[in-house]
């Protein structure tokens, strides 16, 4: 079983990955990892999502990271950008979060931070999976483990100092929290700048993270917002590295639109903005003019980053909702995402339906669940599929099959100018994947 997905590493707790001994062997190897390619390594910050096996995974990942050699500070519950920040701020450092992002509580997950604050790269993935499955002998260090206290409020401080003296005009928004760990700092954030919010899905339980809230159920957001007639709504998910935006009309914001806003009046002519391959080919045109060049990774918003980082590009981000401010911190960040995009409102005395109105391309994503991961280039009916829809379809048409990273499902998304040739296409397919699990 391959350790790694999309963004680190995501399972059942108790199991598999996240049972006792494979934390205390990830913990170690880890370790292990660090004091190889970063010698001067002495400590590992480590925060959490509030999922009720996040402690019990703290508890046997710290085992292993002391066998390892190294230090632990714990920072409590925080978003997982909050590891990026405290590492840049103190050297010698990484990080571990635990979380499973957008998932429910029936998951849980780690995901990694190197020496500068970056989610460690895929060649860095698979040096920490060569020894997990390596036989090594393990032995006690002198180490210290120790609690950070008022982490928080740190962390709320470093997100405000990043916009200097900024003054927003009156706003008066929903905010959907998930029961995750942005639960507190996330208001304590908004009304620093005077941002006037109405909230929900802000108590977590240990077991209501993403229950029925959140960036993959936004009904209760978008309700919630025409009811108390909001300017509009923001939903971030578990680990508060993603946002949604709500109209006031409870119609989702696509997140290209999102994206298209924020380059166009952030970047200059002659820049580049980095998005994914599941990015909207709309993006391309529109700015085009105002000379901003738009280049594409692989899925993952760690792609995105490390392109941005190799072109030094200052925004990039995913449709999903993870934005990248490489100018104000090295990942995504849903509160300094929030306050980026109202600075950007105010400035401009924009409405949000400065962002709405933004014109894409029909596009349709679905995920269907599959019973088995076999490589899709070896799945002939799919690639049957693939060969009929580009022999239809034209070159602004865009066609893209993948495995979801940490769950069971296969994605496809289909871009063209026609939305029913799209939904004829998805139930197509649809069609191809029912009489694959039949078989399976």
């Amino acid at each position: 079983m391959k350790m790694f997905g999309t963004d680190g590493i995501r399972d059942f707790p108790y199991k598999n990955f996240l049972k006792e001994e494979s934390l205390i062997k990830i913990g170690y190897s880890f370790s292990f990892f660090l004091k190889r390619n970063y010698k001067n390594t002495k400590n590992i910050f480590i925060a959490q999502d509030t999922r009720k096996s996040s402690n019990y995974i703290a508890k046997n990942l710290i085992k292993g990271i002391n066998l390892g050699g190294l230090n632990t500070i714990i920072l409590g519950v925080l978003p997982t950008s909050s590891l990026s920040i405290f590492i840049n701020k103190y050297p010698y450092s990484s990080g571990i979060m635990i979380t499973a992002s957008h998932n429910d509580h029936s998951y849980n997950g780690l995901k990694f931070f190197n020496e500068s604050g970056e989610k460690i790269s895929t060649n860095d993935e698979e040096q920490i999976e060569k020894t997990f499955n390596m036989k090594v002998k393990l032995s006690k260090a002198k180490v210290t483990n120790l609690k950070y206290e008022n982490a928080d409020k740190e962390y709320i401080n470093e997100i405000i100092k990043r916009f200097n003296s900024l003054k927003l005009r009156k706003f008066n928004i929903g905010i959907d929290l998930a029961n995750g760990s942005s639960y507190k700092v996330t208001k304590k954030i908004l009304r620093a700048f005077g941002v006037g919010f109405k909230v929900i899905s802000d108590k977590p339980n240990g077991l209501n993270i993403n229950k029925n809230c959140g960036v993959e159920n936004l009904n209760r957001i978008s309700k919630f917002v025409v009811k108390k007639k909001l300017d509009f709504g923001i939903a971030i998910d578990g680990d508060a590295d993603r946002i949604v935006i709500i109209d006031k009309k409870g119609e989702i914001i696509h997140g290209d639109k999102i994206m298209s806003y924020i380059a166009s009046n952030s970047l200059k002519a002659k820049s580049s903005f980095v998005t994914t391959i599941m990015g909207n080919k709309a993006l391309d045109s529109e700015l085009l003019k105002k000379d901003i060049k738009v280049i594409r990774t692989d899925v993952g918003d760690k792609n995105v980053y490390y392109k941005m980082k190799e072109i030094n590009s200052n925004f990039g981000g995913e449709n999903s909702g993870h934005y990248i401010f490489r100018n104000l911190l090295n990942t995504s960040d849903s509160n300094l995402s929030l306050i980026y995009i109202l600075g950007l409102l105010t400035e401009r005395k924009s409405k949000i339906n400065a962002i709405s109105k933004i014109t894409l391309n029909p596009s349709v994503l679905k995920s269907f669940i599959v019973h088995k991961k076999k490589p899709i280039n070896k799945i002939k009916e799919i690639q049957n599929f693939i060969t009929d829809f580009n022999c239809k379809f034209h070159s602004n048409s865009y066609l893209n099959i993948r495995y979801s990273g940490t769950e069971n499902k296969i994605r496809i998304l289909i871009q063209d100018e026609n939305l029913k040739r799209i939904n004829a296409q998805i139930k197509i397919f649809e069609g191809i994947i029912e009489d694959l699990n039949d078989k399976a």
